[in-house]
């Protein structure tokens, strides 16, 4: 997975799903290529990151991270070629006489597949490299330190006058200590994401790709209760 041809050769393939896109939007390719950037980023971040201890993230005997990451890679290669067989069927089916009639039909049924292909992909790629990236950090929990970085409730109403709405606002979305209390109701301090921005960038990014696939889904599903199998002697009754 680190090899540099191969990583030249995975960019220039989500380039060219781009591509597809543009002309097919209905493969879902737009969506396979951004997570094919996600994979990419978090492979990168996890060859030189380390976990909660500073042990290296990425190296040959750490299975728990190189398996899962090539088990999401499986996942888009193979979304990947099945849109390649699809295009293949485009540009070659016309040429094929058993074919004329019904590739209209065919290639709406096979794209609506490859759409649907492609979003499950993505949720597992989705899932997986965020597991990777997030997993191997410790999560907070309330000791001294992790309180002391809370804001006091007092610190907020002071900031209050000066800003009006601080108190209000901080209090729903941060960690704050109200008077005669240790640390706000819930499991610990919330997580924080230093550096890892456009991760959570892409992953949201990724979210709305998914746009339209269950539409494909229930096209596909259509499509398939209206299946003719054509008139033969030898057919099963």
């Amino acid at each position: 997975m680190t090899n540099d041809l191969f990583l030249a050769q995975f960019q220039q393939w989500s380039a060219e799903l781009r591509q597809v896109a543009a002309q097919h939007p209905g493969t879902g390719a737009c969506t396979l290529a951004t997570a094919m950037q996600l994979w990419v980023w978090t492979l990168n971040h996890l060859r030189r990151a380390t976990d909660a201890d500073g042990a290296k993230l990425y190296h040959g005997n750490r299975q728990g991270v190189t398996f899962p990451l090539a088990d999401a890679l499986c996942w888009l290669l193979a979304a990947r070629c099945f849109i390649a067989d699809v295009l293949e069927l485009d540009a070659k089916g016309p040429s094929n006489p058993a074919l004329a009639d019904a590739l209209p039909g065919l290639l709406s049924f096979y794209a609506d597949l490859c759409h649907v292909q492609c979003a499950r992909a993505a949720g597992e790629v989705g899932r997986i490299c965020a597991e990777l990236v997030f997993g191997y950090n410790r999560h907070p929990a309330w000791t001294p330190e992790a309180a002391s970085a809370c804001f006091g409730a007092e610190d907020l109403d002071a900031l209050e006058g000066l800003i009006p709405g601080l108190a209000g606002s901080a209090r729903a979305c941060s960690d704050v200590a109200e008077a005669g209390e240790a640390h706000p109701a819930k499991a610990g301090p919330c997580a924080r994401f230093a550096g890892l921005e456009p991760f959570v960038r892409l992953r949201v990014k990724l979210d709305g790709c998914l746009t339209g696939a269950r539409l494909a889904k229930d096209r596909a599903a259509e499509a398939l209760t209206k299946v003719m199998i054509p008139e033969a002697l030898d057919y099963p009754v």
